[in-house]
């Protein structure tokens, strides 16, 4: 099996055993969507999942720098997997909504919304892509 993690980023000292968390989620999400190039990480207790052609869209699109999906740590439920389940659901719902496939990725270019654009120029934070 061909498992790609691109970055997973530590976080703060405190949060050390949480990398083995982010390396899990990376694998899950790369069997779920194979070859998509996904950044893991935890800040504040917070899992944030990039994807890093999406986050490079955002930033040529808004001028921002590290937009990604965030899971806050009161949202996290359940075991270790059903954080890896969560998860999986995330990066679906960010590949959707940037009109990605859910499946292997093609190296097409993400197609950044609109009304993020919109929100990120009018200096909202953005939208909520995770529903439930």
């Amino acid at each position: 099996m061909d498992e790609r993690i691109v970055h997973v980023e530590q976080g703060e000292p405190e949060e050390a055993g949480e990398l083995t968390a982010a390396l899990e989620i990376g694998r899950v999400l790369e069997r779920h969507y194979p070859h998509h190039p996904w950044l893991i990480s935890f800040s504040g207790g917070a899992l944030v999942i990039r994807h890093l052609p999406i986050a490079n869209a955002v930033s040529m699109a808004t001028g921002r720098e590290g937009f990604g999906q965030l899971l806050k740590k009161e949202l996290q439920k359940g075991t270790h997997k059903d954080l890896c389940d969560q998860a999986v659901k995330a990066g679906g719902a960010l590949l959707e909504a940037f009109s990605l496939p859910r499946g292997p990725w093609d190296g097409r270019d993400p197609i950044v919304p609109q009304d993020l654009i919109q929100a990120a120029k009018a200096g909202k934070a953005g939208r909520d892509l995770i529903h439930g």
